[in-house]
């Protein structure tokens, strides 16, 4: 465990001028638009600042796992690491650990911040929800984080890493979508508004903005209500983090340093992805003028293995899916006719 620790120190170490400078870039985005959110007299007119606060802590959670993790892109970096006494499944938790610590530094000195500045020049405010809200955004943040470490380690290059994770964002929102006005699933309708990534921190902000603004639970917003109505889309999510966060602990620790640099072919990228998207884009956009839909589906299919392959390096099976992701939406518009 000394190993551990000593390692768990000098990745933190290594992460102060990083971590002083997002934490003051964060401080002073949030102040400057909270200020300037509480520039008139009246109350009514006037925000909590929560949505500055959720914002920057969505893009610290997203972005720390790419500098975290980058490094662990470069086999000549890999071959250093894995020759340190130290086991895989330690280093795994080390760089795990030392990323959300990041994390938790910026969004709680950037928290007290904000907490502070709407003490000292408002009044009207129920600033005692401000607690169980940093609390339960920073289990949301937790989620994001998690399941950024899990896509990024997917993938064998930096590039690769940060497309899978900004193309996961919508797709389960857009799977939702097609299940629901295409394939009549009906619980699908109520997770399709669920399925981006950040939505669950939008609507957590929802519901302690009225909190701490109105200061009357009773008044909640009909939004609100709603929200509520879906508790156990939070918990879904919470156990997506915690699945995300032990598959990333095994990615690490079976990931060979010779896959650095290599095409990234995990079932969780590109191979997926692709005809994901492809499929959804056409099945969504059905409506349009046909010729010109099938020039966008082949164009979005060509550009992503173009990306995949690295060139013009198609194969078999990359054909065959784009054909049949071409061909699936006539047929089951003819089967719904």
């Amino acid at each position: 465990m000394k190993i551990f620790f000593r390692y768990l120190f000098y990745r933190l170490k290594n992460s102060v001028l990083r971590t002083l400078i997002f934490t003051a870039l964060s401080v002073a985005i949030c102040l400057i638009g909270i200020s300037m959110r509480n520039g008139s007299a009246e109350p009514k007119y006037c925000e909590s600042g929560l949505y500055m606060l959720a914002t920057a802590l969505c893009i610290t959670a997203s972005i720390v796992p790419l500098f975290e993790l980058s490094g662990l892109k470069n086999r000549r970096n890999l071959d250093t690491l894995f020759f340190f006494p130290i086991k895989r499944e330690r280093m795994a938790l080390v760089h795990f650990i030392s990323g959300f610590v990041q994390v938790a530094a910026i969004y709680t000195v950037t928290w007290a911040a904000s907490y502070l500045w709407l003490a000292l020049n408002t009044d009207y405010y129920a600033l005692g929800y401000m607690i169980p809200y940093y609390l339960l955004s920073l289990s949301l943040a937790f989620v994001i984080y998690s399941i950024y470490c899990f896509l990024f380690m997917q993938a064998n290059t930096t590039a690769d890493g940060v497309l899978f994770c900004l193309l996961w964002i919508f797709l389960p929102a857009l799977v939702s979508l097609v299940l629901d006005v295409v394939w009549h699933v009906e619980i699908a309708g109520k997770l399709a508004e669920w399925g981006i990534m950040y939505t669950p921190m939008n609507h957590l902000t929802i519901i302690f903005q009225d909190l701490i603004e109105i200061n009357d639970p009773a008044s909640w917003d009909t939004s609100t209500e709603l929200i509520m109505e879906r508790w156990y889309m939070f918990v879904i999510w919470g156990a997506a983090g915690l699945v995300a966060a032990n598959a990333y602990l095994f990615s690490f620790v079976h990931k060979g340093a010779e896959q650095a640099g290599e095409i990234s072919n995990s079932p969780f990228g590109y191979a997926v992805l692709i005809p994901a998207y492809g499929y959804c884009l056409i099945q969504i956009s059905m409506g349009i003028f046909v010729p010109l839909l099938i020039v966008m589906y082949l164009g979005v299919m060509l550009s992503g293995y173009l990306i995949y392959r690295r060139g013009f390096k198609f194969k078999v099976p990359d054909i065959i899916v784009t054909v049949i992701g071409l061909a699936l939406p006539f047929v089951v518009a003819y089967m719904n006719r």
